[in-house]
Order: C-alpha cells, then sequence, then structure tokens
C-alpha cells in the first residue's frame, strides 16, 4: 500500500481557526436551524444555506436524510456523506479497516473495565458523604475519594488517546492512498461554503469519521454550526451521562477527548431530560469531575457562540456549579 501526504500530530488536532462556531441544544424546532445560518450569513442575503456544508455521520445508516438538518436546508446544502466514505476506505484498503476495527475492540474492552472501576470509586464516595461522623476528619476523606474519581477519568482518557494514538502510528491513515483521495473530495467540497453544519447522532461514529478524515484541518475558517453530539465533538471532553436509564441507574463517564475547536465546557444535550437535576450530590460530582471545564445544560433552545475572542453573550444558558446548584453559564465561568 503507497502512502503519502502529510500526517497529523498524532497527540491530537490542531486549534480550529474557524472565525465563529455555534453550538445548539437538540433541535425540535424545524425553523431554528435555518433562521441561526440566515442570521450567520456575512452578507446578508438569501444565498446562504447555498454555501452550506453538512456532517451527518453520526447518523450512520440515515447520513444525508433531509429530516436531519430539516428540507428547508437540506435542498440547498451538500452533505460531506463521511460515513459512506468510511465505508468506502475500509473496502479499498483491508488492512486500515482491519487496523481499526481492532482498535474499536481495544476501546470497548477499556471501556468496560473503566465502568467497572468507576462503580467502585463512586460508590466509596457516596458512601463516604452519608458517614456520619467529625467533620474535620471526613471533609478530606471526601475529598481524596473525589480526585480519586477525577484522576480515574483522566486517567481514562489518557489511556483512550494512548490506543488511538498506537493505530495512527502503525496505520498512518492520513497518509494511505484510499484516504488521500477522500480528502482530496472532501476539501473540493468544503471549497464553495462559508458555513459546515455538524449534526448530532451517535457520537463515538461521528469523531471517529472526523478523525480518520483530518477534518478539523480542512475546515480552514469556515463559520461551524454544531447541535447535540455535534456540539459534544467540538469540545475538549465528551461526556456520557444519564442519571435514569431505562435499565437503571447509570454513572456519567469521560467517555473521549473531542476535537477541542472550542474550550472551556463540557456540553451536555437533553440535560434537563436525562440528568436529576434535584439531586445536587450526583450534580456536584459530576461538575467537579470535569471541573474546570464547565458543564453546561445543552437543552433545546440553548446557544452558544464562541469566537477567537472567547465565548459571546448567552442569556439564556446554564451550567452545573460544584455544589451542584444550576447558575447562569458566563465566559468568565470558561
Amino acid at each position: 500500500m503507497k502512502r503519502r501526504g502529510s500526517r497529523r500530530d498524532a497527540k491530537g488536532s490542531k486549534r480550529s481557526k474557524a472565525s465563529r462556531t455555534v453550538l445548539l441544544g437538540p433541535l425540535r424546532d424545524s425553523a431554528t436551524l435555518p433562521e441561526v445560518v440566515q442570521g450567520l450569513d456575512p452578507e446578508g442575503g438569501q444565498g446562504t444555506a447555498a454555501r452550506c456544508a453538512a456532517i451527518t455521520a453520526g447518523w450512520r445508516d440515515r447520513e444525508g436524510e433531509p429530516e436531519i438538518i430539516g428540507s428547508e436546508l437540506a435542498e440547498r446544502t451538500e452533505d460531506l456523506r463521511l460515513y459512506q466514505r468510511a465505508d468506502l476506505v475500509v473496502r479499498a484498503d483491508p488492512e486500515l479497516g482491519a487496523g481499526h476495527k481492532a482498535t474499536q475492540s481495544r476501546l470497548k474492552l477499556l471501556r468496560r473495565a473503566y465502568n467497572v472501576r468507576l462503580q467502585t470509586v463512586i460508590d466509596a464516595h457516596r458512601r463516604l458523604l452519608r458517614l456520619e461522623g467529625d467533620e474535620g476528619v471526613l471533609q478530606e476523606e471526601r475529598a481524596a475519594a473525589l480526585e480519586s474519581i477525577r484522576a480515574l477519568d483522566q486517567r481514562h482518557l489518557d489511556r483512550v488517546a494512548e490506543l488511538r494514538d498506537g493505530f495512527v502510528e502503525e496505520f498512518r491513515p492520513l497518509e494511505r492512498d484510499a484516504v488521500v483521495s477522500q480528502r482530496r473530495e472532501i476539501r473540493e467540497l468544503l471549497a464553495p461554503h462559508s458555513i459546515v453544519l455538524i449534526a448530532g447522532g451517535h457520537i463515538a461514529a461521528l469523531l471517529n469519521r472526523l478523525r480518520l478524515f483530518g477534518v478539523d484541518d480542512l475546515l480552514g475558517d469556515r463559520t461551524l454550526v454544531a447541535w447535540s453530539a455535534g456540539a459534544m465533538a467540538l469540545a475538549p471532553t465528551v461526556a456520557l451521562f444519564h442519571d435514569r436509564p431505562p435499565w437503571g441507574a447509570g454513572n456519567a463517564e469521560a467517555f473521549d477527548r473531542g476535537l477541542g475547536l472550542v474550550r472551556g465546557i463540557v456540553p451536555l444535550p437533553h440535560a434537563s431530560t436525562r440528568l436529576a437535576l434535584d439531586d445536587h450530590e450526583r450534580t456536584a460530582r459530576l461538575a467537579s469531575r470535569f471541573a474546570p471545564e464547565a458543564c453546561v445544560l445543552l437543552d433545546a433552545g440553548v446557544r452558544l457562540d464562541w469566537s477567537k475572542d472567547g465565548w459571546g453573550d448567552f442569556s439564556n444558558s446554564r451550567r452545573l456549579d460544584r455544589a451542584g446548584r444550576l447558575m447562569r453559564f458566563r465566559a468568565s465561568a470558561a
């Protein structure tokens, strides 16, 4: 297999050059996205939607369906088809496909092992919070238990990065013909578009395809609009969370590092329905685990604006403080 092209630093992706990034909560109103896009049109005209590219790889087999971004935009938007392109790469380069599959199997096993350990340290912290006695003694022990959770989270993120970097070092995907060819097409498709829409869906599927093609290096200074899992993918850290899933009580997970194209936050889509916001013990633990990054509730209707100057004014966004309370999210909090 002939390899060519440049390679990114295996330790992570480069900082975004995007002139502006807008993060949105789940899209329940089909009119929301066109309104946001129209407001971002630098010329203030009606042609903004025609200059949009879309990434809907998180929806896997539904990639490119008009309903994902709404029919009004879909008719005038170019979907980059990253999920389908990844399938083409695997068929053209079985060696790379086998390496990716093996890496994903290792990552799944690592996640299972992490969750076994996570349950233990969270149980210890929970029991210490309920233990009665001299607070001068217990306070330090509770703090140490919380630090054990934070240390495990960071170790897991490091191990995930280590396995992923090992795959990159061994197979150098950005230098392989099949990937180089697809990246060339992606770059050409992006060329006439000034705005890129990044939809949600399955966060792992989305992140894997963004990384496979080094999309962050292809975005340039385009304006990004991302929602739900799309917003999660752009942040420094990706957390999975659901306090009351159908299968029983759950623990929030430090799942992966994101692309880091925005800073200072951990986006939590559907937070008001997936978090037990009345359980301050759980929410305080969640906020403390990811501090100093702010756990921001990314519910429907929430909008966050990021530029090279940092976060803009966003009166409708809230975050969790270290006591587990809901607070207005301000730029200084990031």
